[in-house]
């Protein structure tokens, strides 16, 4: 028998597995009732395997979210953020923040390369709770991508 996850791993589980539902539900347009919706999927992996594998599957399954939207508009990614936020779901930024590659590989190259990118950055500003440091570093990152699209201008 599996062993139980601890609290936080639950709440993880939790939020991934609504975020993920909501995403295949409204953004991927599958059918709840679909055998490949991931509710129906994640319920099989649950049964199979335990909820703990399954939370290690939605991790990948989230990510995958990510880069799939990752080259949509800044708009399309406010409004669904706002969709996201009013359904008392996690924002899209905030995954991105959590799982997402990019989000890493953005602040190691500690620039925003373009308007996607730096709505998502100001969405984890606005809506994520960030170590101080990290804020830090993120408002630089906007400031100086705000400073470079003045310039442009």
């Amino acid at each position: 028998m599996p062993r139980k996850m601890s609290p936080e791993r639950e709440k993880e589980y939790a939020e991934l597995n609504a975020f993920l539902n909501f995403y295949t539900t409204n953004v991927s347009g599958i059918d709840p009732a679909d055998p490949i919706h991931s509710t129906n999927v994640g319920k099989h992996i649950v049964s199979q395997f335990g909820k703990s594998k399954a939370l290690d599957g939605l991790k990948q399954a989230v990510n995958d979210t990510v880069e799939e939207l990752i080259g949509q508009s800044p708009e399309y990614i406010q409004q669904l953020d706002s969709t996201l936020r009013e359904a008392g779901l996690l924002t899209f930024s905030e995954v991105w923040r959590r799982y997402g590659s990019s989000y890493k590989r953005t602040l190691k190259r500690r620039k925003i390369k373009n308007e996607t990118e730096f709505y998502l950055i100001s969405g984890v500003l606005a809506t994520s709770s960030v170590s101080n440091e990290e804020r830090e570093l993120l408002g630089q990152l906007v400031s100086k991508f705000e400073h470079q699209a003045e310039k442009i201008e």
